[in-house]
């Protein structure tokens, strides 16, 4: 198997991992066993609504960082830590020469976050949508 492939199971795998631990910790809590059919459809729907927006919101996130967006809010905070430490050992950085190295330190390989909350999100839309026509 080639290291694209491997890299590619592990992404996957993993990211499905978490969708099946959360799920299932969001069930275990409940009374699945005794619910009725429309409420078990109420707790799947839940179930992987909760990981599947979480997929989705930190690739989001992580978009928002790699097209610069929130630069300038990175910028700000680091200088006002750098400012109180005391001694004065900080260095100055002009934000265009901030923004410079950041652009250089984007991070690549995300879309499995999208991919899999995109595709937890949609069996989630069937589970609701199965619940409003039972």
């Amino acid at each position: 198997m080639s290291d694209r492939v491997k890299s590619l199971l592990i992404k996957y795998g993993c990211s499905t991992l978490f969708v099946a631990v959360m799920a299932y910790s969001y069930i275990a809590a409940r009374d699945f066993a005794g619910a009725k059919t429309w409420e078990k459809m109420v707790m799947i729907c839940d179930a992987l609504t909760v990981p599947g927006m979480l997929l989705l919101m930190v690739g989001a996130l992580i978009w928002a960082a790699n097209t610069g967006a929130l630069d300038g809010i990175t910028y700000a905070v680091g200088f006002a830590v750098r400012a109180l430490i005391p001694g004065g050992r900080h260095k100055d950085e002009r934000y265009a020469d901030y923004v410079e190295r950041q652009r250089e330190k984007r991070v690549k390989g995300y879309g499995f976050l999208l991919i899999t909350g995109g595709i937890t999100m949609a069996v989630a839309t069937v589970f609701l949508i199965a619940y409003r026509f039972f």
